[in-house]
């Protein structure tokens, strides 16, 4: 072993000092420091955890909405479905499923009640690609009714409206939009059309989407918006979620400028961002933290290096260089740094692990029961390396001045 890292670890390890006395103000503010870095690792593990937690509720909870990639066009609100090679999209090897969607803003009516709502025309793989039956409050997920196509509806827009469930006899629902290129003034009641339809089920995701959206089959929506073949875009989804970026470049040069591609990621830009953001912003603000605890580990080499002068100028007489000596004592900050770093990983990671297994941090009144949490081991990498670097760099900068005024002043 390394002569200089022998010493250290005797240091570090050691139990009495030359005073006699077991336990000394070094033990102690050694063991400070090995614990600040802990605290402050395992803080930045359990910190980034629940933030990627919260990433992946949130893009679960959006995901059923925004499918892996959209395809829309780059000029105008809609473009003909033959302007698109489907069967060509469907034969690459990564794409699992396909909906063509007509998408827009209408008008429901059930009785007295009535409610702005944006309608979604999807055909019947949509709800498969939006795992429909997990979110399902009542009813069933298909757009099959007893005697003819059903909705389904966002559960905040079947409570407001107090529109049944479909019997088989009553279309509650009716369905109202304005007709493409008719103008009110002078249509007037023509410029809209109506369409009456059963409500097949109800779902749950989110407050906004319950609020808001009402899935019909894309025959209805073509029929009420008077649309033909036209529609608003292609969604797909992917086998591989990790090839939506390569998946959509490639996309996007075979289609040309005429029509515009984007990922999940792409059309939710400003939400992923803000998260992300907030991940980098924390971590900087406890790598800060990390820093100031850092400190002590200068105070700990600073009264370590006062009480082993005598050991110190015995070893110069035996022919230790500075370096060597310098090093015996930047070798005691590493191993403080090190068992400090392995230390808070592994407390980090056992919260991080008991939150999942157990969920003791509960959420009130939210979608999940406990407060969601996913280690990544890049994060951890990265945690272990930018901690390693804080403490070398605290052990090693000072070391050099206290080592200038001891090392000169112990013969």
């Amino acid at each position: 072993m390394n002569l200089s890292l022998l010493f250290a670890r005797r240091y570090l390890f050691a139990t009495r000092g030359s005073s006699g006395r077991s336990t000394n103000a070094i033990n102690i503010i050694t063991g400070i420091s090995i614990a600040v870095i802990a605290v402050v690792t395992a803080a930045m593990v359990v910190v980034l955890s629940t933030l990627n937690g919260i990433s992946d509720l949130v893009d679960s909870i959006y995901s059923p909405f925004d499918q892996d990639i959209t395809i829309t066009a780059a000029t105008g609100k809609t473009f003909e479905r033959n302007t698109l090679d489907l069967d060509r999209i469907l034969a690459r090897p990564e794409v699992k499923a396909t909906s063509w969607v007509i998408e827009e803003n209408v008008l429901l009516r059930s009785g007295d009640q009535r409610m702005v709502a944006t309608m979604k025309g999807v055909e019947p793989s949509y709800l498969g690609m939006s795992r429909m039956e997990k979110y399902m409050y009542s009813g069933e997920p298909s757009f099959e009714g007893v005697n003819g196509p059903a909705a389904l509806l966002g559960i905040g827009l079947k409570m407001e409206l107090g529109v049944p469930l479909d019997d088989g006899v009553f279309q509650a629902l009716e369905i109202s939009a304005p007709v493409r290129g008719r103008k009110l003034s002078k249509y007037q009641q023509r410029a809209f059309e109506t369409v009456p339809i059963a409500v097949r089920g109800a779902f749950t995701m989110n407050l906004d989407f319950d609020m808001k959206y009402a899935l019909v089959p894309l025959s209805t929506a073509s029929e009420l918006l008077h649309y033909d073949s036209a529609v608003t875009a292609l969604e797909i989804e992917l086998t591989d979620k990790k090839s939506m970026d390569k998946t959509a470049n490639e996309l996007s040069a075979q289609l040309g400028p005429g029509f515009t591609v984007k990922t999940r990621y792409q059309k939710n830009e400003l939400m992923y961002r803000t998260n992300a953001s907030e991940k980098v912003f924390t971590f900087v603000v406890l790598s800060f933290i990390g820093l100031i605890g850092a400190f002590n580990i200068i105070a700990s080499l600073t009264m370590m290096m006062i009480e082993k002068r005598r050991d110190m100028s015995t070893l110069r007489a035996m022919g230790a260089t500075p370096s060597v000596v310098r090093n015996i004592f930047f070798g005691e900050g590493v191993l403080i740094v090190f068992v400090g770093v392995v230390s808070g990983l592994l407390l980090g990671l056992g919260i991080c692990l008991a939150q999942q297994q157990f969920g003791f941090v509960r959420l009130s009144d939210s979608v999940v029961e406990a407060y969601p949490v996913r280690v990544m081991p890049t994060d951890l990498v990265i945690i272990a390396v930018a901690v390693f670097t804080i403490g070398l760099v605290a052990s090693w900068v000072p070391l050099r001045m206290l080592s200038k005024r001891f090392l000169h002043t112990t013969n």
